[in-house]
Order: structure tokens, then C-alpha cells, then sequence
């Protein structure tokens, strides 16, 4: 599973070598690299490289994971990471502890595997909109 990095080690005002970022954020000097690939700016004139710590902060808060709105019909589909309407409508609630529990289907689209959670109480409004089977 991928690391989660925080950036609130990094000095806006300051500038990194690889290793320095490296060290800083507790990832490995590769790591610091391969971001440059994906979009890391990067002062490529002189040896050594460096890295410009707002320009740093500015990448890692970039690539952040957003949270989806969902509307009552969608489920998050996870082939193709968009909100989704189940196939057929059709859904399964798997419990997770008492009070709540996760809708899993199938996505209309591509068939792959949507999921939302949802509390007991929803059940009876998401009822409405999906056909529910309780495992």
C-alpha cells in the first residue's frame, strides 16, 4: 500500500537536495526522483538538483486524495474511480458493526465493483432507490 506523505515538515522558504526532501518526508531518495516525473519542479541548472520547498508543498498537497460527492444513486466505482449507478440497481449490504454497513454492487459502465457505506437508518430511504439484498 502506498505511503501517505505529509508535507507539513517542509519549509516553504527553504530549498531540498533529493536526500534532504528524502530524509525530511521519510521516503526513499528514489521516491523524491520519480516525483520529478510526474510533475515535481525541479532546478535542473546547476549540481545539485533542488527543489524549492513551496514548490514541494505545492506537489504533495496536489496529489491528495478528494473526496467524492455522491448523490442517493451512485456508488463509488473503483475501475473506473467516478460516481456510478449500480447495475441493474441492484445491491448487497454487508454489515460492519451494528449501526453501519456497506453497499456493494456492480458498475453499470465497465461492471467493475462499486461500494458506498451507509447507516442502518438509510436503509429505508436507500431502499427506495436500490434493490437491496442483506447478507
Amino acid at each position: 500500500m502506498a505511503k501517505r506523505v505529509s508535507a507539513r515538515r517542509i519549509r516553504k522558504h527553504r530549498h531540498y537536495t533529493y536526500e534532504d526532501a528524502a530524509d525530511v518526508l521519510g521516503v526513499s531518495v528514489q521516491t523524491v526522483r520519480s516525483w520529478r516525473d510526474v510533475g515535481l519542479a525541479v532546478m535542473t541548472e546547476g549540481r545539485p538538483h533542488y527543489i524549492l520547498g513551496e514548490a514541494l508543498i505545492a506537489f504533495l498537497d496536489s496529489r491528495k486524495a478528494r473526496s467524492v460527492k455522491l448523490t442517493p444513486d451512485q456508488m463509488l466505482c473503483f475501475a473506473c474511480r467516478k460516481p456510478k449507478r449500480p447495475l441493474g440497481m441492484m445491491v448487497d449490504y454487508v454489515p460492519i458493526n451494528a449501526t453501519r454497513g456497506r453497499l456493494t454492487g456492480f458498475c453499470e459502465d465497465c461492471e467493475g465493483p462499486c461500494q458506498r457505506f451507509a447507516s442502518v437508518a438509510s436503509l429505508e430511504a436507500l431502499g427506495r432507490i436500490f434493490d437491496i439484498v442483506r447478507r
